[in-house]
């Protein structure tokens, strides 16, 4: 029978109950911090996928647009490159849509509903094919198409690592740049048969040009030094150098465009070799997202992982610390208990009880010591030392209470008889 005191007993456990709530509490909160890190760490992963294959098919939309807003503009040899550029653009949008197939994230939810904005394309490729499309008419829907999708949260922009973080901005800015150099290629391309921009077109192409200067200017900023290199690069190619002089004789010629001076397959081809560099840039920084994110993921799981087992580990040692504190404390005290009420309540009774039929020299000895268990702590040992002190004393002082050692007997002293009364008062 368990007989430890019930305010011993209450304490211990109050303790450790609380030592388990504060403990489970912390562990909690980590464990909470460390499964967002995760779950933050592997969506981020998720989505620079998802934006390396959005950004394919605006490369193929941007190319498509140049196309049919020149030949709609009357440069009729583009006719011959336009099926096989469809069937580019067709196939991107194929891989979008498979990338986002089976996900039930907000990214991917965006992402669905901004590709029925494209389905606008076949009028638009039919009003080309049948002659009846317009350049502003062609050039807005597709640019609107492409501004939507350039301009979805993939949720890229408020992630927690620092060199993620800037390597998600260069993609984006260098994005800006591209779509400005592309926009400016479809104006120029969709101008060019008339002799010169049209309406205000040639306002248009000087701040689509200012834009692409701020946006690569703003570039190393957020660029590593091997992305800066790589941009460098890739705008230091013959074809992009003669595309920016072209671009440079568009600037200066006051809203004229000279076929001559700028021939349309000319301008066609060296903005497209600038722009399929500027892409290889982009697919490099996408790259570099994409593996800096899969790194954190991986990181977090180990992180992850290393928690659990360092938070079982400190459960198990917390369980092991109770198991021992019980065994040490809580049973040896229940035990020292029960042999204190058989002394209280058996054995000094008895004791007293036989020096009330004896005499002094059948006084009965003390009780024996208590007996303390073997896996007693230091604090156990100390009550059952201090309780043998207190029950001899209580024994010692019962039996002299009965058995009182008579007093030597003076010389000439009579002797008292055990009969009289004061002999029987001081014996009671």
């Amino acid at each position: 029978m368990d007989v430890t005191p019930p305010t011993t007993r209450a304490r211990l456990l109050r303790f450790l109950v609380l030592a388990l709530a504060v403990l489970l509490a912390l562990l909690g909160a980590a464990a909470a911090q460390q499964i967002s890190e995760h779950r933050v760490a592997a969506a981020t992963a998720d989505h620079a996928r998802l934006e390396i294959a959005l950004q394919g098919l605006v490369h193929e939309l941007q190319k498509e647009r140049g196309l049919t807003t020149g030949y709609v503009g009357g440069v009729r040899q583009f006719g011959a490159k336009l099926p096989a550029q469809r069937r580019a653009t067709d196939t991107a949008r194929a891989r979008l849509v498979r990338e986002v197939r089976g996900r039930d994230d907000a990214a991917a939810a965006s992402v669905r509903a901004s590709l029925g904005r494209l389905d606008g394309l076949t009028v638009i490729r039919r009003h080309a094919d049948d002659g009846t499309g317009a350049f502003q008419e062609t050039f807005a829907s597709f640019s609107t198409g492409i501004t939507v999708l350039d301009r979805l949260e993939l949720g890229l922009d408020n992630v927690y690592d620092a060199r993620l973080r800037a390597a998600c901005r260069a993609l984006d800015v260098l994005g800006d740049a591209k779509e400005s150099a592309d926009e400016e290629r479809a104006v120029v391309l969709g101008s060019v048969r008339a002799g010169r921009f049209r309406g205000d077109d040639y306002n248009r192409f000087l701040q689509l040009r200012a834009a692409r200067l701020a946006a690569l200017e703003s570039f190393p900023r957020s660029a590593t030094a091997a992305q800066r290199r790589r941009l460098d690069a890739a705008l230091g190619t013959p074809e992009a150098e003669r595309a920016f002089a072209y671009e440079s004789v568009a600037v200066h010629a006051d809203g004229r465009l000279a076929t001559a001076a700028i021939p349309p397959m000319a301008w066609w081809e060296s903005m497209t070799a600038a722009d399929d560099g500027l892409r290889s840039v982009q697919i490099s920084l996408g790259k570099d997202v994409e593996e800096r994110a899969a790194a954190l993921q991986s990181a977090a799981q180990c992180d992850l992982l290393l928690f659990v087992l360092f938070a079982f580990g400190t459960v198990a040692a917390l369980g092991h610390l109770a198991l021992d504190c019980v065994r040490s404390v809580s049973t040896p005290l229940a035990v020292l208990a029960q042999q204190a009420l058989e002394v209280a309540a058996t054995q000094l009774p008895r004791a007293v009880a036989a020096g009330r039929r004896g005499t002094w020299g059948e006084h009965p000895g003390p009780p024996a010591p208590l007996a303390v268990p073997g896996r007693a702590g230091a604090e156990v040992l100390h009550v059952a030392e201090a309780f043998d002190r207190v029950q001899r004393v209580a024994f010692d002082l019962a039996t002299e209470q009965v058995l009182p050692r008579p007093a030597p007997l003076g010389e000439g002293a009579e002797p008292v008889s055990s009969s009289a009364p004061e002999a029987r008062s001081a014996t009671c």
